[in-house]
């Protein structure tokens, strides 16, 4: 059996490798209520059991975020003291290190959430690097630092008390020129969801459905509405341009690991795997939310067809076998099997409406009954080699009751021949109790066959068991043998 276990995991580890490398990569995605402590746990759980099966074609939840939904290493705050650290620099005679600093404070900046208000920090920091490179003698990345907050806020002044006059004059130089310049139109407005804030670099800009003239350049555009955020949207305009933006959709992605996606239709999260160019996508969720306990689903999905590969339901203390059911397609004790659904192409650019799989019934299991469970850490071979060794105590007890029971019954019986016949046939004064004797001198002698046959029996029995102890060892059973009138009786008691 053990050669069958190792056979088993073999086969599982070469099916799961030959997946990783064949390079279809796969995203892992939490489906339902984002704030269900259950669901979240449980994400974590399977991305850890899943981590070692797929190796690095599982896609990191950070790093999915990352793609969609850029998020700062820092606060706020320490960005807005990072900027005034560069600006410490810049007036103690270090300009290139104030360079240095302040540009890497507009790189978290560009990371940040609109929700957050960065354009006041941005714009100080903007200003600083106009000022820096002033001073470094670099007039057109002056004018480019300029550029990009006039663009947005075209009334924007330097204060005369803290600023040169030869700044003041190079932003109204800027000033002149975006005034002459054709401006683009950029039409925003939300194709599924409701009514949002259009923020453009953190700056909010008016409701959608929103148009907006902006000078030709790269800007970063992103929707609010309570509770919602959509991914930032990188728009170029050289011409005019059009921004639909699926806030249903974005805004149901939650910002912290593990990925998320509030409720509960599965083409959201196969758009999102889409969208960062995997594969696969597993969907998890808590379907049994009034059960005890709960009932994690889940479904492994191919997005090239749109068809459910294979699905099922465990209570969270099994999601590594989930894992495994859905990553190798090995059978596992413990799932409820889901029926995929029908086959469905996928597009990459609008969600799948796929039905919602039912919730699995919860696992019915007859305490009265004994049960096996892999999960409780005891195989099979374990208990049959307590079965066996309580059947080989049990045989020798047994033989020993029966022998020495016989061998009282035959000391007696000799009594009586040597007694009443000295040794001799009896004489006809006793043929009956001779004759009866007999009979059971002969009984006693076959039962003598059966103990030691019992005897052999119970010594293979308890050696074959202690056998298979060392062969699978685990957590002990309780093994409890008792003597009965009829011989013995023996219990395991434990969890199988």
């Amino acid at each position: 059996m053990r050669s069958a276990c190792v056979v088993w995991v073999v086969m599982v580890s070469a099916t799961a490798t030959a997946w990783a490398q064949s390079g279809r990569k796969t995203v892992i995605v939490a489906g339902g209520d984002c704030a269900d402590p259950t669901l979240i746990s449980g994400a974590k759980d399977f991305r850890d059991a899943a981590s070692s099966l797929l190796g690095g074609q599982l896609m990191e939840p950070e790093a999915v975020l990352d793609i969609v939904r850029p998020r700062p290493t820092r606060s706020m705050q320490d960005m807005e003291r990072q900027v005034e650290s560069a600006k410490a620099l810049f007036y103690g005679g270090q300009p290139e290190r104030a360079l240095e600093l302040v540009e890497r404070s507009l790189v978290e900046l560009e990371r940040a959430s609109p929700e957050a208000k960065p354009w006041a920090v941005t714009q100080a920091a903007l200003v600083l690097t106009a000022l820096v490179q002033k001073n470094l003698d670099h007039p057109k990345e002056m004018n480019d630092a300029f550029r990009r907050i006039v663009r947005l806020d075209p009334t924007f002044k330097l204060d005369p008390d803290a600023h040169p006059p030869s700044a003041i004059a190079a932003l109204d130089a800027v000033k002149k020129e975006l005034n002459r310049n054709r401006k683009a139109t950029l039409q925003v407005r939300v194709d599924a969801g409701p009514a949002a804030t259009v923020y453009v670099d953190g700056l909010a800009m008016g409701a959608t459905p929103l148009k907006l003239e902006l000078p030709p350049g790269t800007y970063r555009v992103s929707l609010g509405a309570p509770g919602m955020l959509s991914f930032p949207h990188r728009v170029e305009l050289p011409r005019d341009t059009k921004l639909n933006v699926d806030l249903g959709f974005e805004g149901s992605l939650g910002v912290q690991a593990p990925l998320c996606l509030s409720g509960t239709d599965d083409g959201a999260a196969m758009k999102l795997a889409s969208l960062v160019a995997a594969e696969n996508v597993i969907i998890l969720r808590n379907t049994g939310k009034r059960v005890d306990p709960p009932f994690i689903n889940g479904a492994l999905f191919d997005l090239a067809t749109g068809k459910q590969e294979r699905g099922g339901a465990v209570t969270p203390d099994r999601l590594p076998r989930l894992a495994t059911f859905l990553i190798t397609g090995k059978e596992q004790l413990g799932i409820e099997r889901n029926a995929p659904v029908a086959e469905k192409k996928v597009p990459v650019a609008d969600p799948v409406k796929l039905e919602p799989l039912p919730p699995p019934p919860p696992l019915a299991v007859d305490a009265r009954q004994p049960t096996f469970d892999a999960a409780s850490g005891m195989s099979t071979g374990r208990v049959t080699s307590f079965v066996l060794l309580g059947v080989g105590a049990v045989a020798i007890l047994t033989s020993a009751l029966v022998y020495a029971a016989e061998e009282e019954l035959r000391g007696r019986y000799i009594s009586v021949i040597d007694v009443k016949g000295g040794g001799k046939l009896p004489g006809s004064d006793f043929p009956d109790l001779y004759a009866e004797t007999i009979l059971k001198m002969g009984a006693v002698d076959n039962n003598r066959v059966l103990t030691g046959t019992l005897i052999g029996v119970g010594v293979g029995a308890v050696v074959a068991g202690g056998v298979g102890l060392l062969l699978f060892p685990n957590s002990p059973a309780q093994v409890s043998i008792s003597p009965t009138p009829s011989g013995g009786a023996m219990s395991v008691s434990g969890r199988f």
